[in-house]
């Protein structure tokens, strides 16, 4: 009576078992050696989309899609002699020719003759990770600072295949020596259990340059243990390229913009030189007819002739010289010489053989600094005129500051197609009320006698107009300096 009941109770369980599986989400069947099913519960009817019927009578391998065939029946060999349960994804072809991607759980029962198997359907989360892949830029690192992993995305940005970027540093994409620092820098944060975010200057398999923003997040494994980290990337050499041709264009406005200005002011300019230029004569010419005249008395006289001559010849001389300003002035918005091959040193030489004509230089100290730098096309005579302008007004700063041990620098430099020419002083610097304006036309801090104010205006004109420089004056320790930048 007993044996009947245990009997029925197995039976009552097996069916609850039978039960169990059958309405389980999971795929759950029995294949034999040749993977023929010789059972298998309802779920696996709408995953692989057969009916019954047809199902019993197929082989689970011949619905594996051809490439995961071989892992498949490799697992089985290895369940076989080993028996125990394992993993594989693998993805199968359903009677409606999709693609469905399974999570398989394979174990040996124990006479060995067949198999059980647990199917999931990953589908979706594979069709998640393929849109992820596809569409998203990223790699993962390790704590050695080594790729293991990147998804096609990046591989399609930066150029390189995966084998290339597989157990390599993440600097493989650097623009330069010195960005090898931040991806230092990411992994000493990820260490610390640090997210970084930033923007960093890449290079291509090709040596094409792209920007990205990259933001990172350590990972863990099971145990709370750091494995690495994962870089989410974005491209963003469009936003870059878009800003920088925004700023030149905003600089070609300001640029445009202050041709205007300069335009109108030497429409001004030229119209009160005109009439300065009929006012000014007039009197200039009665002091060389007196000067004439005075010089036909002395000669007919008994003082010292010889003197009152030569001091007579110079006042002849000076009133030519403020004659020739003027006309100079006049004209110099219509530059006569034409371009020609200068040598910088040749030009800075020039302007100190100038200089030294003046005896008042004798005690000033004069330095040079000058760069190797290639030849140039440019107008050589305006440019030594514009260093003759700037070092007299240094010179005349140390005279009228007294000052001691006086010294001016030459210094002559050559960067990203650029010469730049500086002249420094220690004769005290510029004021910090007037140095905005020692460029405007007739702004002088010297006594009338000695200046209109025109020199650092015409420089300037002339720099801007003619050279497409910029000259700019700062102030520095002991005095000032003028920079004067001339594009090649």
């Amino acid at each position: 009576m007993s044996e009947e009941l245990d009997i029925d109770k197995l039976k009552q369980n097996n069916n609850e078992l039978k039960e169990i599986i059958n309405n389980s989400w999971d795929g759950i069947g029995i294949i034999d050696l040749t993977g023929k099913f010789i059972y298998f519960n309802n779920a696996f009817i709408p995953i692989l989309g057969f009916p019954k019927d047809e199902l019993l009578n197929k082989s689970f391998i011949s619905l594996i899609k051809n490439e995961y065939k071989k892992p498949f029946v490799e697992l089985m060999k290895k369940n076989l002699s080993n028996r125990y349960e394992s993993d594989i994804n693998i993805v199968c072809i359903r009677k409606d020719y999709q693609k469905v991607y399974l999570k398989i759980t394979l174990s040996t029962m124990r006479n060995k003759k067949y198999f059980v198997i647990n199917t999931k359907d990953i589908t979706k989360e594979i069709s998640d990770d393929e849109i992820l892949d596809n569409y998203v830029a990223s790699i993962h690192v390790n704590t050695a600072g080594l790729i293991t992993s990147v998804s096609s995305a990046f591989m399609l940005l930066s150029g390189f295949e995966k084998e290339e970027l597989i157990d390599k540093s993440p600097s493989i994409i650097k623009s330069s020596d010195k960005d090898s620092d931040i991806f230092d820098e990411i992994l000493v944060f990820t260490l610390q259990y640090k997210e970084w975010k930033g923007k960093i200057k890449a290079k291509r398999k090709n040596d094409t340059i792209f920007w990205i923003d990259v933001k990172t997040k350590p990972t863990f494994n099971k145990y709370g243990d750091i494995t690495g980290y994962t870089s989410l990337i974005f491209d963003i050499t469009n936003e870059i390229n878009l800003n920088v041709e925004t700023k030149n264009l905003q600089e070609e406005v300001l640029q445009k913009d202050d041709i205007l200005i300069q335009q109108s002011k030497l429409a001004v300019m030229t119209e009160t030189l005109q009439v300065l230029s009929h006012e000014w004569r007039q009197p200039l010419n009665i002091i060389s007819i007196r000067a004439q005249k005075l010089e036909l008395d002395l000669s007919l006289g008994t003082q010292d002739q010889q003197e009152a001559i030569k001091s007579l010849q110079e006042i002849k001389e000076d009133a030519q010289k403020l004659s020739n300003t003027i006309e100079d002035f006049q004209n110099f918005v219509k530059i006569k010489s034409d371009k020609e091959e200068i040598f910088a040193k040749d030009i800075i030489f020039k302007a100190i053989e100038i200089l030294k004509k003046d005896i008042e230089t004798n005690n000033i100290d004069i330095i040079k600094d000058i760069m190797d730098i290639p030849v140039f096309k440019s107008y050589k005579n305006e440019l030594i005129t514009i260093l003759v302008n700037i070092l007299i007004n240094s010179k005349e700063a140390i005279i009228r500051n007294s000052i001691k041990n006086p010294v001016i620098k030459l210094k002559c430099y050559y960067a990203n197609d650029i010469v730049y020419f500086e002249i420094s002083d220690n004769a005290g610097g510029i004021k910090k009320e007037i140095i905005d304006k020692i460029f405007e036309p007739y702004f002088s801090t010297k006594e009338s006698k000695h200046g209109v104010g025109l020199g650092l205006y015409t420089s300037k004109i002339i720099t801007e107009m003619h050279l497409l420089g910029k000259i700019t004056v700062t102030n520095h320790n002991t005095g000032a300096t003028f920079k004067l930048a001339l594009p090649i």
